[in-house]
């Protein structure tokens, strides 16, 4: 182990950001100084990551950040998550590293869990894959392989990059820089023989077409392998889960538009979601996006608008078909029968009630709906931004043994009406005491509209 003196400088070392920075491009180019995007990667490493690449090196050991931090740091954008890899075999870092987890320790990995306000670390030795033969993990692994047999195995060149936090080079024997300052998305060698070693990459490939950090389109090889190559067949295989994930994950990001007339045209579409379905064309799915949505309701206003022409029966064996969560069903369920029902922007009554109806759909509807009608969706944004909240809040403020007593009346369908039609009054009209509400009820005519 080294010294304390020496633990300092290599820390000093880790995060000063100076001269000498250098880039190893194999033998695509020579050594230069680091990009600014990378210096500040490395001047930004959170005491988590710090302390694992310390106590790898301080083993003696190779340290290397490896895949997505490297991309997305290089586009501008703030890295969620730090994977290593090192050429310590998993034994000697749970050795170094106490508390990581063995999470894949079969194939090298282990994670060290978050800390507060730090993000997990997955650490994974650098390895060689033997056959690939249930179309998702290697039979065998081989340890000992060298930083570039390691990113041999990576599925994309702007993936396959590794930095050398210690002595300051980016490895990119792939020429994954080139390729992501070009907007190409271009396989690490053969595109086949990548999707046969997993057969989600397929879905992976389209992801990255749309990823903030580009847009990416494929290079003639990976293309033509996509469109009728043969690898949109791999999908079959792949759980259904695995490939929700992966769709949900392209579903929040801004722009997807042309990446799903893509799947749609490659058939990609119809494998995720059945070809006896009727799925809407994707065109308009970018007008879902705005900053003030969160992710969830995007993915859920996108999934609906994709469903929309597909009969109620239908949808509900489709999302089931994908494994969606029983609260993700509801959602894209819900939003896909309130489509084009939206309030009238200068009617407070009928915004407090569709706002009080929808719920934690409000933002998810919004979304769907600015896609049919922009400025129709806008312009009710921007009333209920306006709205106060309800002067009672969203609680019934009229139950049902009042009703009973007030109407002399039994339990029944009659009574569910009823106490319908006095929470719309309450809602619509905003009002604060039970006898308001009463007084309300008994000035409507015609027949009444119930709740929701």
């Amino acid at each position: 182990m080294r010294s304390d003196s020496k633990r300092l400088g290599l820390i000093e070392r880790l995060i000063h950001v100076g001269a000498g920075w250098k880039t190893d491009m194999g033998d695509a180019g020579s050594a230069g100084q680091l990009d600014e995007p990378l210096r500040h990667l490395l001047d930004g490493l959170t005491p988590s990551v710090l302390s694992v690449i310390n106590k790898l090196n301080d083993g003696g050991n190779r340290v290397w950040i490896v895949g997505g931090a490297i991309r997305d740091a290089l586009k501008g954008l703030v890295p969620h998550d730090i994977d290593i890899a090192t050429d310590a075999s998993p034994e000697a870092v749970i050795a170094l590293i106490p508390n990581a987890i063995p999470t894949g320790i079969q194939f090298g990995t282990v994670t060290v869990p978050p800390r507060e306000g730090d993000g997990q670390v997955e650490i994974t030795t650098l390895r060689a894959d033997g056959e690939y033969i249930d179309g998702r993990r290697p039979n065998s692994v081989t340890y000992g392989a060298t930083i570039e047999e390691d990113l041999e195995r990576r599925d994309f060149t702007v993936n396959a990059m590794a930095l050398d936090p210690v002595n300051r080079t980016l490895i990119d024997p792939h020429l994954g820089r080139n390729d992501l300052d070009n907007g190409i998305l271009r396989a690490v060698g053969d595109p086949m023989r990548r999707f046969k070693e997993d057969g989600l990459r397929v879905l992976r490939a389209y992801r990255f077409m749309a990823h903030p950090s580009g847009p990416y389109l494929p290079d003639e090889s990976l293309a033509h392998t996509l469109h009728d190559g043969g690898a949109v067949s791999l999908l079959v295989g792949v759980s259904k889960e695995r490939v929700l994930m992966e769709m949900e994950r392209l579903l929040t990001f801004p722009s997807v538009e042309d990446t799903l007339v893509r799947m749609e045209r490659d058939g990609v579409l119809s494998v995720v979601f059945g070809t006896e379905w009727s799925v809407v064309s994707p065109e308009g799915l970018d007008d879902c996006f705005d900053d003030e949505v969160n992710p969830w309701a995007l993915r859920i206003a996108r999934f609906a608008l994709l469903l929309r022409r597909t009969d109620s029966d239908s949808r509900l064996i489709l999302l089931d078909g994908l494994r969606m969560s029983g609260q993700d069903r509801s959602a894209v369920l819900a939003v896909c029968e309130r489509l084009g029902q939206l309030p009238d922007p200068m009617d407070k009554g009928q915004l407090r009630r569709y706002r009080v109806a929808l719920g934690t759909h409000l933002g998810a509807q919004l979304a769907a709906d600015r896609c049919l009608d922009p400025s129709l969706a806008n312009s009710v944004h921007n009333s209920l931004m306006a709205l106060a909240p309800l002067k009672a809040g969203e609680s019934p403020l009229v139950n049902g043994l009042m009703v009973v007593n007030r109407l002399s009346m039994e339990a029944g369908p009659e009574l569910g009406r009823i106490k319908s039609l006095l929470y719309r009054v309450q809602v619509e009209s905003d009002l604060s005491d039970a006898e308001s509400i009463w007084e309300a009820a008994g000035e409507l005519n015609g027949p009444a509209q119930m709740w929701p």
